[in-house]
């Protein structure tokens, strides 16, 4: 069983970058997430007139998932059904959870790569300081927030069934993680319904918990942690739901689609 999960997540990352070569693939999932960490570090240091870019780099970094476990993520039902494949999915006599798992798995290590890479780059360009930082704790850290933000994106892949603007959903998305996670300006800054949306957003507390990893003071670091494996199991399960009641309706109706 095992091992036929770990085949089909491989056929599904096969399936999604056989077309490109293999520098092609690395240019898409690390040249252009890097060049916007970069990019928003660079609009960070003027706008707050500040050298210490250390709580940016870290948004940052996490942020590089976004093209692995949102976009990469969001379009795979889109894509399905493009390929024809969508019939065979929704009709097959098997179990969804695994199949809809597999999908992120191979995504989840790409924007594990990329989030690593951000930190690299933070540290040789922005010379932030990781002296000091215990970096078995930040390599969980990024695990954990990598593992929220492929289960979100599972979860906004099931919304290609109900709605035919999946690059409109998506880029709004990205937005949102953009100013509610805390990547680009402290949450203390955000209104009391911005703050309590944040909560439920990824990445969020992954982000808190890195930055305290740069604090004397960690109290708050594993409950944190606990909360963003807590909140990609919620977002995993509501797939798995979403799935179900999509999969229903279909045999029910003939129809692959709810729009």
């Amino acid at each position: 069983m095992i091992r036929r999960f770990f085949h089909q997540a491989y056929l599904y990352h096969k399936g999604r970058s056989a077309a490109f070569h293999a520098e092609e693939f690395i240019l898409m999932q690390l040249g252009y997430p890097l060049i916007s960490l970069i990019f928003y570090c660079l609009i960070a240091s003027y706008s707050f007139r500040t050298d210490n870019l250390t709580a940016w780099i870290i948004g940052n970094s996490f942020l590089l998932c976004t093209h692995a476990c949102i976009f990469g993520l969001g379009i795979v039902f889109d894509s399905e059904r493009y390929f024809g494949r969508l019939r065979s999915i929704l009709s097959a006599p098997c179990k969804k959870l695994p199949l809809i798992l597999a999908n992120g798995l191979y995504s989840a290590l790409f924007a594990m790569c990329a989030s690593g890479f951000g930190f690299l780059v933070g540290s040789l360009v922005f010379g932030v300081d990781f002296t000091g930082v215990n970096l078995a704790l930040a390599a969980l850290t990024i695990v954990c927030a990598m593992f929220s933000a492929t289960c979100f994106g599972l979860l906004l892949a099931m919304f290609g069934m109900i709605s035919d603007s999946m690059h409109f959903i998506l880029n709004l998305v990205n937005g949102l993680l953009m100013i509610f996670t805390g990547a680009e300006f402290p949450l203390s800054q955000l209104p009391a319904a911005g703050q309590l949306l944040a909560q439920i957003l990824p990445l969020t507390k992954s982000i808190a918990a890195m930055n305290l990893l740069f604090c004397p003071d960690r109290g708050n670091f594993w409950p944190l942690l606990a909360g963003e494996l807590a909140t990609g199991a919620v977002y995993a399960l509501l797939a798995w739901g979403f799935f179900g009641f999509v999969e229903r309706c279909a045999r029910r109706t003939g129809k692959f689609d709810l729009f």
